[in-house]
């Protein structure tokens, strides 16, 4: 803290290089590709993971742009510059800049007038999210996270970022300069993609078209991808503590020459992305303790400058907690196997409580109590289900004849206890113990003053456990969690089954998404991305317009629409396809009246093989689609700026070929443009994506889909230009099995098997869509009975004991015992001492 206070806009020119950076460590759990394959993100990770994933994206794209068109085909100067501001305007809450850096005369500029086959010394366009409290637009003097300021570094004043006196060009160095030589491209990665376009509509091309380029690193590759710089302090431009992304951009260099013996494909520029230090979250707890991402490999396991900070006690264990940022407190302390909460306490100690507490607060309190007398887990099921029944008093009529073949729970609720049931019982009911030796008026007497007893301590009548139990698992057991199940395992094991079903039947319930908006909310920014750029482009770019040195840009060509659904589709591994679809005739420069290019990985681990296909070719088209049909119905005739969020864009642009100075962007300034909001956006439910002719992938998705808007005709108002849609893998969607209130839609709520008078459920994140991946943690006054060295009971083992338990072998299930025991006393001694003495007083009146 004393590092990041010291340092301010005001005096970082003054700092040494050595003060503006922080230690490595200081980032713990950074998303390589090892944690991608094997490993649980967490949600405090999910910002640095989709940072991440937009740096890789953005290198895919320019790669692919850069080889694949010829010099004027390729972007220009304001596409490159609304890329980046899309890049921070659509990642709001989880990208603080976005830019690309050249190295020194790499840039090829087409977009110069005469000036062809040449280069520039440099050219770093970046874009950040500005301070606009001062702002003359901005007439309620209040920060709205609305306005883009970029600016080319590599122009005007402190333009040397290659240098390695600069300040915060740690990101350079992580690529560049690339040394490679003449070896025609080889050690660089190939990536393959194979083309499907349309010939006509609803009609694809017979052949594909199948195209080689060379990208960033191979994902295999111990390096990956993507690396990340140390958190140092983004001096003169958004003035912040940040770390950056990096993933290189390959092209060819150099160009039309005549000397192909210099050619080489090498890493000519890279692609950053950074996100607000501040805003991340810290992990306090130690190493061993439980860490954001869950992994059985050592060398995933990376340092952490702030493990062992927490303040939990040795009773205790830490666990860390999301949405902190980087302060204190950011943890929870849980009682370590073997102790239980106090009485007063519900759930575990805060850490943000924890680290305001005075020294006499933190002394007397925070403590976990000891739990005396465990129990063994029962190897002998049969034996100790009898003890249990026994004890419960559950009553039998049929003299135990079919104790092995039928269901306990149908046959044991309103029966007599056997003889061999009452023999057992004194093994473990102190109350059976008193009763065996004495007289049946006693016995009366003791049970009665037993469910005296119970009462004043539960609160609850004697049969109140049995009715809620019944009440709980006979009568109001959930009945659509199977049938969903049911259909997705079936799907998954054979995907053709899907030919001889309807649509209908190939989707899910709505309620099953619950959660999605925040699980796959990496993902919907991505959709939500590209809609800002193709929003803010068909807004803010005008062919027509001509300007002294440059040319004007260009509109948008099918080859760039198919690169970012192809960027964007292999730059998240959650995501199985992107697309891009226009409206009828809302795409001019193109030959049939509808175009939606659709980018997917036909493998679903990570690869480099793409497929883009046309989906206006297949037999259907998309006009129909519902996710279409639903955003065009919404927006085609209600396109209201009121209803759009205003962006403003302050773009600085090089006044010269040299780049002397910088000037603002001759278009306007600052410029402006409407784009929607996540909220404008709409997840529609599962469904099997069941191609018929086999051209996309037979998976379960989730779709979320959003509209993106352009100027009309007239350049007056704003229409409905088409739908950005991005399927995420159904089986990365964790379902809830805890209850919930009535109001919240969630097709799982309330299946989970915990005992509701001990236990309280709590799910268990990052398992993906399969049941049973919950915990039942004992409630406050509760304690954990069995000494397994564990603190909870598993969902995985509820459900199995459940299924136990229905079945024709109910008897060798243990379900009836997964609950906790009320914490009366750190002892059953005083117990029983208290029990006799209360037996022999009560004896003692009936007498007199």
């Amino acid at each position: 803290m004393d590092r990041v206070n010291s340092v301010s806009a005001g005096n970082c020119f003054q700092k040494q290089p050595s003060e503006l950076v922080l230690p490595e460590e200081a980032v713990y759990q950074k998303p390589s590709i090892e944690m991608l394959k094997k490993d649980i993100i967490m949600r405090n990770r999910t910002q640095l993971l989709h940072v991440r994933n937009i740096a890789h994206r953005n290198a895919l794209l320019y790669s692919y742009l850069f080889q694949r068109l010829f010099d004027f085909e390729e972007p220009g100067l304001t596409y490159i510059l609304l890329h980046n501001a899309a890049d921070v305007t659509g990642g709001r809450s989880m990208i603080n800049g976005s830019g690309i850096y050249f190295d020194q005369d790499k840039y090829y500029p087409h977009w110069y007038k005469n000036f062809f086959n040449k280069t520039i010394p440099l050219f770093g366009p970046y874009a950040w999210r500005a301070d606009d409290f001062y702002d003359a637009f901005n007439w309620k003097n209040e920060w709205t996270n609305h306005t883009i300021q970029e600016e080319d570094i590599g122009a005007g004043r402190n333009h040397q970022y290659t240098s390695r006196y600069n300040r915060g060009n740690e990101w350079y160095s992580k690529w560049l300069p690339d040394q490679t030589r003449n070896d025609q491209g080889r050690g660089k990665p190939v990536h393959t993609v194979q083309l499907l376009l349309a010939e006509r509509m609803y009609k694809l091309r017979d052949v594909a078209q199948n195209i080689e380029f060379y990208g960033p690193p191979h994902p295999e590759d111990p390096s990956g991808p993507t690396l990340w710089t140390r958190p140092y302090f983004d001096c003169g431009r958004s003035n912040k503590w940040i770390i950056s992304a990096v993933s290189p951009i390959v092209d060819i260099y150099p160009r039309h020459t005549e000397y192909r013996h210099l050619q080489s494909m090498r890493n000519l520029a890279v692609a950053v992305t950074d996100i607000d230090f501040i805003m991340m979250d810290i992990n306090q707890c130690a190493e061993n303790g439980q860490t954001n991402a869950q992994s059985n490999d050592p060398q995933s396991k990376q340092p952490n400058l702030f493990a062992g900070t927490d303040k939990c006690k040795p009773t205790t264990r830490c666990e860390p907690l999301f949405g902190f940022g980087f302060r204190r407190g950011g943890y929870q302390c849980l009682c370590q196997p073997g102790f239980r909460y106090p009485p007063y306490q519900d759930g575990p100690f805060k850490g943000y409580v924890i680290e305001k507490a005075t020294q006499e607060e933190y002394a007397n309190n925070f403590d976990c109590l000891k739990v005396e007398l465990y129990q063994q887990i029962p190897q002998n099921f049969y034996q100790s289900n009898i003890e249990v029944f026994a004890a419960r008093t559950r009553r039998s009529a049929d003299n135990n004849t079919d104790v092995l073949k039928n269901s306990i729970y149908h046959d044991l609720s309103n029966d007599p206890i056997p003889p061999p049931l009452l023999e057992s019982a004194s093994k473990i009911n102190p109350i059976a113990v008193i009763a065996s030796p004495t007289s049946s008026f006693l016995k009366s007497s003791i049970y009665q003053l037993a469910s005296f007893s119970g009462k004043l301590v539960t609160g609850f009548p004697e049969d109140h456990e049995k009715k809620s139990r019944s009440k709980r698992y006979a009568y109001e057991r959930p009945t659509r969690v199977a049938p969903v199940m049911q259909l997705y395992d079936r799907l998954n094991r054979d995907p053709n089954l899907c030919e001889l079903m309807t649509e209908d039947e190939l989707t899910m319930p709505g309620d099953v998404l619950n959660d999605v908006d925040i699980q796959f909310e990496s993902q919907a920014r991505l959709a939500l991305t590209l809609s800002h750029f193709l929003s803010s482009f068909y807004q803010v770019v005008n062919p027509a317009e001509d300007f002294p040195l440059r040319k004007a840009e260009l509109e948008l060509t099918d080859e760039q629409l198919i690169g970012e659904v192809l960027a964007a589709a292999g730059g998240d591994y959650k995501v199985v396809g992107v697309g891009i679809f226009f409206d009828r005739g809302k795409f001019r420069n193109y030959r049939l009246p509808y175009f939606g290019p659709y980018a997917f990985r036909p493998e679903k681990d990570i690869s480099r093989k793409y497929t883009v296909v046309d989906w206006a070719g297949l037999p259907d088209g998309y006009e129909n689609e519902i996710w279409f049909r639903t955003m065009k119905a919404r927006w085609a005739t209600n396109a209201d700026r009121s209803e759009l969020t205003e962006f403003w864009l302050k773009l600085f642009i090089r006044s010269d070929y040299a780049g002397n100075a910088l000037v603002h962007h001759e278009s306007g300034f600052p410029l402006y443009s409407y784009a929607p909001e996540l909220k404008h956006g709409q997840w529609f439910p599962p469904t099997f994506q069941c191609s018929r002719n086999y051209t996309l992938p037979r998976q379960w998705i989730v779709t979320y889909a959003v509209p993106f808007f352009g100027l009309d005709t007239l350049g007056v108002n704003l229409e409905f230009k088409g739908v950005v849609r991005v399927d995420a893998y159904l089986s990365y969607l964790d379902i809830n099995q805890c209850s919930m209130p009535h109001y919240v839609p969630n097709a799982f709520k309330g299946s989970d098997r915990c005992d509701y008078q001990s236990t309280v459920c709590e799910p268990i994140l990052g398992r993906g869509f399969r049941l049973g991946k919950y915990k039942c943690r004992c409630r406050p006054g509760y304690e954990y009975p069995f000494i397994d060295q564990n603190d909870f009971f598993n969902g995985d083992a509820m459900d199995t004991q459940w299924e136990i338990l229905m079945s024709n072998n109910s008897r060798m299930s243990r379900f009836d015992q997964l609950k906790c025991r009320i914490a009366i006393a750190s002892s059953i001694k005083p117990l029983n001492f208290i029990l006799l003495l209360l037996t022999v007083s009560f004896a003692m009146l009936i007498n007199r």
